[in-house]
């Protein structure tokens, strides 16, 4: 991996191997979600027991949140930012994700009525795996390779 430039009529040629670049996006609208508990690159940020594969450490989250977080206090999602969401496959998160996606890591997902509402730690980047689908019966998985903030 590396990056050269030419050079040009006002600037001296240059190169550099040594630094990486990964590119990446959020989903279209909304942000999807994995646990600050989760130990190993391998992640899922949709599924039915979203709650019993990311763990916590502000504790467990409700059963009814499967990892697609609605509405996100900034655009992009970003460290420090909350979020909201409501229960079960509802609001339908997106049809299609990015290869390489920004994921929100939360420490604490709450439920109160018919709200879902957690925070965002930090902010990871997940090498998405094939197979997810917007019912929570498809799961979304896939590996961390880095980490944008926190």
């Amino acid at each position: 991996m590396g990056a050269s430039f030419a050079g040009d009529a006002f600037y001296e040629p240059s190169s550099d191997r040594a630094k990486q670049a990964i590119v990446f996006a959020f989903p279209s609208r909304g942000a999807f979600t994995v646990g600050d508990g989760v130990a190993g690159p391998a992640v899922t940020w949709w599924a039915n027991d979203w709650a019993g594969r990311n763990p916590l450490s502000g504790g467990p989250a409700s059963p009814s949140f499967k990892g697609f977080a609605g509405d996100v206090s900034t655009t992009p999602p970003s460290c420090g930012a909350s979020w909201t969401s409501t229960p079960g496959n509802s609001p339908p998160p997106v049809g299609d994700v990015p290869s390489y996606m920004g994921v929100v890591v939360a420490s604490s997902v709450s439920k109160s009525g018919s709200q879902v509402a957690g925070n965002a730690v930090r902010i990871v980047v997940v090498r998405t795996d094939a197979g997810y689908a917007p019912n929570p019966g498809h799961p979304g998985t896939g590996t961390v390779v880095a980490t944008y903030c926190g």
